[in-house]
């Protein structure tokens, strides 16, 4: 007689790669409906933000299994959260510009996400090579243009930010003449696509500046030969985010002469462009 098999349970089972995206795939659209309905409370909308966040703002170890991920979201599911990845920005921003005209705050580094862009702004300051600007301009600032206040506290530059929207014209005016950093940052209403930027040598583009390409040619049109402009994108996870910058974006003679890549807790990489001059 033989005794019987016993099958015992697998205690350490470990699931396949394809399985941890399905997980992750569910997990992005689940709270993509979370957002997407509760857009209209903040602290929620909030919490949940940053819950996605968490989750997909990892080292370049998981390149390669994050790329999997994207490709299994469609371009409209990208869409709506990149559209309410915008709009919890801006909230957040508008939030912080209320709290600080209200003295709630009293300093731009008490902004939430301060850190992050410090980071990113260090980044960028590294891919000029320490060339200093004579005159910088960024374009897409925002409502709190905390990119400018870090570069200007970096470099000691004149910086002027150009901004589409009055609403936001007006809050960045008022942010700028709280902290006592009128003259130093100006903020300008314009687009992009056809303000005069022939005395700027340095000009950076918020990833939410669009049209890109257009912007793009506006520069070459009217910038010297030497112009170094830093383009934001986004790569890899953070297309959950942001709609990263094409290279069909970027016209000739332009060409990418470095990469800063965002790395965990980050969510922008930035491309230093140049002209490729003929010889």
């Amino acid at each position: 007689m033989h005794a019987e098999t016993v099958i015992e349970p697998q205690t350490n089972y470990e699931p396949s790669i394809r399985d941890r995206e399905d997980a992750i795939v569910d997990w992005i659209k689940e709270q993509k409906q979370k957002l997407n309905s509760t857009q209209k409370d903040f602290h929620s909308f909030h919490l949940h933000m940053r819950d996605l966040e968490r989750a997909l703002l990892r080292d370049h170890t998981h390149a390669d299994f994050f790329s999997n991920v994207i490709k299994r979201l469609s371009p409209q599911e990208l869409t709506l959260l990149n559209n309410l990845y915008c709009l919890w920005e801006t909230l957040l921003e508008r939030r912080f510009v209320q709290f600080l005209d209200k003295e709630v705050v009293k300093h731009y580094l008490d902004y939430p996400l301060y850190a992050r862009f410090e980071r990113l702004i260090e980044r960028e300051v590294k891919l000029l090579d320490g060339y200093k600007p004579k005159r910088l301009l960024f374009i897409g600032s925002g409502p709190m243009p905390i990119t400018a206040l870090c570069l200007q506290h970096r470099l000691g530059t004149q910086i002027d930010c150009l901004e589409r929207y009055p609403e936001a014209v007006s809050e960045s005016q008022m942010v700028m003449k709280k902290l006592r950093m009128e003259g130093a940052i100006n903020v300008f209403q314009g687009l992009g696509e056809n303000h005069d930027m022939s005395k700027y040598d340095v000009i950076l583009i918020a990833l939410l500046a669009k049209p890109k390409e257009a912007i793009l040619q506006n520069i070459l049109q009217h910038c010297d030969d030497d112009v170094r402009i830093i383009c934001r994108t986004s790569d890899n996870s953070r297309h959950v985010f942001y709609e990263p910058t094409l290279d069909n974006a970027i016209p000739a003679p332009l060409v990418i002469k470095d990469y800063a890549r965002a790395d965990v807790d980050d969510t922008i990489s930035s491309v230093l462009l140049r002209k490729e001059l003929q010889s």
